[in-house]
């Protein structure tokens, strides 16, 4: 069980988020619906006006995971798996734990589920996937032939293992050809 667990197996999903507004210093808090197709968020400030947006699973680039503190001291922390957008205000997390076979799993889960490709950070500063893809294709190495395919150009496998017939044994037939009319 992590700090946050939400399952992506039960869509649609609900749950808030407190939002640190530094600016003004006020309460804010973000409510997310997580649906078929679609993520709605709704941004909620004290003694402002409430905000609804929609986005589409498409919207977002991936599903990442982060790095998070969890005390000040910076003495302990836990790992984050978060819908990852290009705007950092609307990257959400969705799974949060300090125990890392919990966090891989729900990583892929709901990589699976969104048919959002996996993330990681870059020491750069970017994101990128940790398997090569080419459009939605995962893209692998490619592996080294056995002895056996070496050859398959220059003869199919049936061939090599048959013996070639003798024409010795072939009789010449004789006659005419008989065709039915009525």
């Amino acid at each position: 069980m992590g700090l946050l667990d939400i399952d992506p197996r039960r869509l649609p999903v609900r749950y808030g988020l407190p939002v640190i507004d530094g600016e003004r210093g006020r309460e804010a808090r973000d409510l997310i619906e997580i649906c078929e197709g679609f993520v709605a968020v709704k941004h909620e400030v004290s003694g402002q006006k409430t905000v609804v947006r929609a986005f589409s699973w498409e919207d977002f680039s991936g599903i990442s995971i982060r790095l998070e503190g969890l005390d000040p001291n910076g003495e302990s922390y836990a790992v984050s798996v978060n819908l990852h957008h290009a705007d950092p205000k609307l990257c959400f997390p969705v799974y949060m734990s300090q125990n890392m076979d919990d966090v891989a799993a729900r990583w892929h889960a709901w990589s699976r589920a969104l048919k959002l490709p996996l993330l990681l950070p870059t020491v750069d500063g970017g994101w990128r996937e940790p398997i090569e893809r080419f459009g939605k294709l995962t893209v692998n190495p490619p592996s080294q032939r056995s002895a056996r395919l070496a050859l398959a150009s220059r003869r199919s496998s049936f061939s090599s293992i048959r013996e070639p017939g003798n024409l010795a044994l072939v009789a010449p037939v004789g006659g005419s050809e008989i065709i039915a009319r009525t």
